[in-house]
């Protein structure tokens, strides 16, 4: 899969957030998204998907316009985690990840054993089979976010879309996220976009990288040359000095 964005433009009442933006991600490349608060960082992960509709510009999956896309065929080909805030405490791990599989069950039908093989397969790739009946209110945040990843990919989609994934992570936890993930490209050969706050995680798995900007500017382009101390000190507003530490 190709998926970019074109001229991407977004207004909110009139204020502009969004700005020609445009970006491409194939298979078996991950991009991360970054930027201080307020740039538009959701924003333009909703734009992209179609939550939002952009006030110019478009989105492409394979040079169709992702509108073009049934929700059915979209969800099929693309898996999205959005920020981990409520969930429906009341369910299992297990019924959660199932939910995954709706692009491919009828309205009016219930799972066929193919989609519980799809469920019991993405348990025991990430070895989360101990968590299957547990309540989701009985795990910890590290292992909710695990959970919402499996839902993501138990559709099997070529791309996979995460709005800040480590949120609320602990550092080993944003580690053990990050390093799935990369694996995943690498393996299995998808694509994957991830809106982060954190630079050195872009930088140790980011193949490519957007930077949003203050004023509507970005940057795009491969992580080595776009995620160094001149950009990232100017967006963040930070000293150079402070990329200087090391840890011994």
């Amino acid at each position: 899969m190709i998926f970019n964005v074109k001229d991407g433009y977004f207004y909110y009442n009139d204020i502009p957030i969004l700005k020609d933006v445009r970006f491409s991600v194939k298979d078996g490349e991950l991009m991360t998204i970054l930027g201080p608060n307020g740039v538009g960082k959701t924003t333009l992960v909703k734009c992209m998907l179609g939550f939002l509709e952009w006030e110019k510009g478009d989105t492409f999956i394979d040079g169709d316009f992702i509108k073009s896309y049934s929700r059915n065929q979209l969800w099929k080909r693309i898996g999205y985690v959005p920020q981990m805030k409520t969930l429906p405490f009341s369910y299992t791990a297990e019924s959660l990840v199932l939910m995954g599989r709706n692009p491919y069950i009828n309205f009016f039908s219930r799972p066929k054993k193919e989609d519980y093989y799809h469920v019991d397969r993405i348990f025991e790739a990430f070895r989360l089979g101990h968590l299957k009946k547990k309540q989701i209110n009985r795990l910890s945040g590290g292992e909710i976010q695990m959970i919402l990843i499996a839902r993501a990919l138990v559709s099997e989609p070529e791309l996979l879309i995460l709005d800040e994934p480590e949120l609320n992570l602990d550092l080993a936890n944003q580690v053990k996220i990050f390093e799935i993930l990369a694996e995943l490209v690498k393996s299995k050969g998808i694509g994957c976009i991830i809106n982060t706050h954190h630079p050195m995680n872009a930088i140790r798995y980011g193949q490519k990288s957007l930077l949003l900007m203050k004023n509507f500017k970005y940057i795009y382009g491969d992580t080595k040359d776009i995620l160094n101390r001149r950009n990232l000190s100017k967006t963040f507003e930070l000293s150079k000095d402070w990329f200087d530490f090391k840890i011994s």
